[in-house]
């Protein structure tokens, strides 16, 4: 049953995300949660990311802005280089706390606080009438405005992968 419910989310969510472009995860990753450990909740939703993803290249790649792809694509996957040595090192932490809910043991851990408020953050945003009526102009790359502070994430993140592989 639980496999049902969860490619059941999926589909729905990936074809949802085919009109809108966006929320896959926000839809996806509270569901295969509730079934799956929040590290390999994490994985099956990054996986069911690249499935959709592939299936939108191949349905919709030639019609797509490739300059604006490299501008956004680019910085996307170095983000998601951050993202994944982040949630490496997050789900190393130690519990933050214990408590008995439901007959069994529950914890909140670093990880499943950060997720949690990344995903009702998400929902505020997207419920925001501000946040829905901001747009960035085709030409705007997103680094060269913040140059510096990209360098400095970069050198950031740098460090974090090197902390985490060492």
């Amino acid at each position: 049953m639980e496999l049902f419910v969860v490619c059941a989310a999926a589909l729905l969510a990936s074809g949802l995300t085919l009109f809108s472009g966006f929320g896959l995860g926000t839809l996806l990753m509270p569901v295969v949660a509730l079934f799956f450990p929040l590290e390999i909740s994490i994985a099956m939703t990054a996986m069911v990311h690249l499935a959709n993803n592939l299936f939108k290249i191949g349905l919709l790649g030639q019609k797509a802005d490739h300059p604006v792809l490299l501008k956004f694509g680019l910085p996307a996957i170095m983000a998601a280089i951050v993202g994944a040595a982040l949630l490496t090192y997050l789900g190393d932490l130690k519990p933050m706390h214990e408590y008995h809910a439901f007959g069994s043991a529950r914890q909140v851990s670093a990880l499943k606080l950060v997720i949690g408020v990344l995903i009702m953050s998400f929902v505020v945003l997207e419920l925001s009438p501000t946040f829905s009526k901001i747009a960035l102009d085709r030409r705007w790359p997103p680094w060269r405005p913040h140059q510096r502070v990209f360098r400095r994430l970069v050198g950031a993140s740098r460090r974090l992968s090197q902390h985490v592989l060492d």
